[in-house]
């Protein structure tokens, strides 16, 4: 496994190539964007890295478990890719910092949303392997998902807790994909994407290009459902923990008789971050 050191991923270098990023990508021009700086204080940071360590633990404040949790009390048998939803069940850290008016103001901004407001959360880790090849992530739109629960514009919120460089697996965008007016059936657990690859039809005039959303601990990357986006493996020496939050803009509507929809009304849940 690589390191940071040898990869020169220092923070001071992720600092400059994330900032690039944010004065390049437009999130409805280019379907994916990059905050400007970091949205979490280095004190909110170190707190929800600890709580959301805790949750993939299986270790619950408030004694409820969060949706799902595919790690557990057995940390030494975790698979190298875990996600917890609704950790904002479990957790009252959690549950805080997905209200965070920064987090709000930045995604209102860049969406130009009137009204947001929390469907859904997890925090996601990725552990460290030789190749990776176990913690990639399928390209994927999150419509394939989405419109099953709501009806609407959703964008997604996803922040670093720790410094994601390009070794850890950051995220990854096709540019531009946002507007090709497709929906893709390839899946978010499908790890060939020389083969989804092939799948995917690209429309004419249209090219495929990714882009790595390499970030800072704290900054973030959002990007509405219809982007094609998917992450590499983490072959570094360190974990890969992040925060990602689902919101849904202005007057979406999630579709009855689904799970997210008997949670609406319930402000711990599905809090509104933001109204102009």
């Amino acid at each position: 496994m690589r390191s940071d050191a040898e990869n020169g991923s220092s923070h001071e270098e992720l600092v400059r190539k994330a900032t690039e990023l944010s004065k390049q990508y437009d999130l409805k021009e280019h379907g994916f964007c990059v905050s400007p700086g970091p949205l979490l204080t280095p004190n909110e940071l170190a707190l929800v890295r600890e709580h959301a360590e805790r949750v993939l633990a299986g270790v619950y404040e408030t004694g409820v478990a969060p949706r799902t949790n595919s790690g557990g009390p057995d940390v030494e048998s975790h698979p190298p890719y875990i996600e917890a939803q609704m950790p904002q069940d479990a957790d009252d850290v959690i549950a805080a910092i997905i209200k965070s008016p920064r987090i709000a103001e930045w995604a209102a901004k860049i969406s130009g949303a009137k009204r947001l407001k929390v469907w859904s959360a997890q925090v996601m880790k990725k552990y460290p392997t030789q190749d990776g090849k176990a913690s990639i992530v399928g390209w994927h739109q999150d419509r394939h998902y989405v419109e099953k629960i709501m009806k609407g514009q959703s964008i997604n919120v996803w922040i670093a807790l720790d410094d994601v460089p390009e070794e850890r697996g950051p995220v990854r965008y096709v540019p531009r994909s946002n507007r090709w007016d497709r929906k893709y059936d390839t899946g978010f657990f499908d790890r060939d994407h020389d083969r989804q690859r092939s799948e995917i039809e690209i429309p004419e005039g249209e090219t495929w290009d990714e882009v790595a959303a390499v970030l800072p601990a704290g900054w973030a990357v959002a990007h509405p459902t219809a982007t094609l986006h998917g992450s590499s493996g983490n072959v570094s020496d360190k974990v890969r923990l992040n925060l990602l939050v689902d919101l849904g803009v202005d007057d979406f509507e999630l579709l009855p008789d689904t799970y997210f929809a008997t949670r609406a009304s319930d402000e711990r849940a599905s809090p509104i971050i933001y109204e102009a």
